[in-house]
């Protein structure tokens, strides 16, 4: 999914994010960094949300967005909720082992068979640090070879065969450019699902790492002010933090998957 000449408002699922509490009014009012993020494709910084419980309380909660393609070509939205920490047991669709666990917390990028909506495909799946939700995507849908051909010539690179078979397993590489050291691997964080840092492979796991109001610390995400727009605010309210964190294990909105709409 692609900008183009097209306005971020023309393109954003705003009947899957009514379900989120964000109206049409409110989803063409959010700021112009979410709007791109999500239709690009790329997870977005936190937006706080509101959601309609089974019991009818309205739960308040701080969650990233991510707009994916359902198999059918349409549209999906895709919410990954604020977490203390990555909730190891409870994970229906994933079926994380315990040592995939471990190497997620690590900051490693996992491939694996996943059955999602009955259909089972091959997923990269790597944690966000921020929000300690795990991502997911489709390797197929990442062009991972058309990605590293591209690299290679905006480059000026070859990469060997051994160093493409460790990309596409999801382990990054370095690379020598120019007596430069560049890192290379799979981040689902971006849009394309794939970065060039600058930098060896200490820098790529301190940057894989690193959660993003560590390094803003006067950032921690956008909330709806009585004013009736999306603002910065330093600390998003930390009440509806702790309930999103406490959310019943039953309620689908906790799944460490995200919430599919």
């Amino acid at each position: 999914m692609e900008l183009h000449n097209r306005k971020p408002t023309e393109l954003l699922p705003y009947e899957k994010l009514a379900v989120l509490g964000i109206d049409r009014e409110k989803a063409d009012n959010l700021p112009l960094e979410v709007k791109e993020k999500l239709v690009s494709g790329e997870v977005t910084p936190i937006v706080q949300v509101s959601i309609s419980a089974r019991n009818g309380n309205l739960i308040s909660l701080p969650l990233k967005l991510q707009m994916t393609a359902a198999p059918n070509g349409e549209p999906a939205l895709i919410a990954y909720p604020v977490r203390a920490a990555l909730e190891r047991e409870r994970n229906p669709i994933l079926r994380l082992t315990e040592q995939e666990a471990d190497r997620l917390v690590k900051g490693e990028v996992l491939q694996k068979s996943v059955e999602v909506n009955g259909e089972k495909t091959r997923q990269y799946l790597q944690l966000d640090p921020e929000t300690q939700s795990v991502i997911h995507r489709r390797v197929t849908d990442l062009k991972l070879e058309q990605q590293l051909r591209e690299m290679e010539k905006v480059n000026d690179i070859e990469l060997g065969t051994q160093q493409k078979q460790q990309v596409r397993e999801g382990k990054p590489v370095e690379l020598n450019v120019g007596g430069e050291k560049v890192s290379v691997g799979i981040d689902l964080k971006e849009p394309q699902g794939f970065k060039v840092i600058k930098g060896d492979m200490k820098e790529w796991e301190h940057q894989q790492k690193l959660r993003y109001d560590e390094q803003h610390p006067e950032y921690l995400g956008y909330v709806m002010t009585d004013k009736n727009r999306w603002e910065h605010q330093q600390v998003i309210d930390k009440q509806s933090r702790e309930r999103a964190l406490s959310l019943h294990p039953s309620n689908k909105e906790s799944r460490n998957t995200g919430l599919k709409l």
